[in-house]
């Protein structure tokens, strides 16, 4: 079951579209409730947050935050990024204990931003969403740039 809310200046039916699909394809028998909060992030650099909200065991209380003025193309892939993230934390890959985020069960929160494996995954990944979603069959995958450095 998904329990879904979504706020602020945005498409309501392409984010729920795409996070029904999402939830249908990859956590089809867990029950989540996601918060999508779309908001002005440009000064923090950022297009996009995924966070826990009830516990580091067994997570099913996400808020995502998104960027209000993002192009289509670019919205689409950012949600597909923290929806991976959200993804990683209900699977268990990517957890936070008592402050300290692990990765596979290794301490990792000493790493630089560009060195966390858990991002590594979840830029490629948005890229193999975005694809399978808009039904994109391409033989070489196309990398986006880095959304957080706005490069």
């Amino acid at each position: 079951m998904l329990y879904l809310n979504i706020t602020g200046k945005a498409s309501r039916r392409r984010c729920k579209d795409i996070i029904e699909w999402f939830k249908g394809e990859y956590l089809p028998n867990h029950h989540i409730s996601i918060d999508v909060v779309h908001r002005g992030m440009k000064r923090e650099q950022a297009y996009g947050y995924c966070s826990v909200q009830d516990c580091d065991y067994r997570p099913r209380d996400i808020l995502i935050e998104l960027e209000t003025t993002l192009p289509e193309e670019l919205y689409i892939q950012t949600l597909f990024h923290e929806l991976w993230h959200m993804y990683q934390h209900v699977i268990g890959t990517l957890r936070d204990k008592r402050g300290v985020r692990h990765w596979k069960n290794f301490k990792s929160d000493n790493l630089d931003y560009e060195d966390q494996p858990w991002e590594h995954e979840a830029r490629e990944m948005e890229v193999v969403l975005y694809n399978d979603y808009m039904g994109i069959k391409e033989e070489t995958p196309h990398f986006f740039s880095n959304r957080l450095t706005n490069s």
